[in-house]
């Protein structure tokens, strides 16, 4: 927030600066700076689903497919061209 500004904001200024501070916030901008961190997450985590058996494997599989589904709704779609 600029408290230095005394004059107001266009609607398509103020559409631009919520655009860059939707980027700025995203999942995905994260992940693509934390890649060592999310790459140590996976495989630490893969490496316990494949310790388990029987009915907490299902639940592991379940959580995982969960978060997929709630990454794609939070990361920011492409637009075809």
């Amino acid at each position: 927030m600029d408290g230095d500004q005394t004059q107001s904001l266009t609607p398509d200024q103020a559409k631009a600066r919520l655009r860059e501070a939707a980027l700025r916030v995203s999942p995905g901008r994260w992940l693509s700076q934390h890649p060592v961190g999310v790459l140590a997450a996976a495989l630490a985590g893969g490496f316990v689903v494949g310790r388990m058996g029987g009915a907490a494997l299902a639940r592991a599989l379940l959580v995982r497919r969960l978060t997929f589904a709630l990454l794609a709704m939070l990361l920011p779609r492409r637009r075809q061209k």
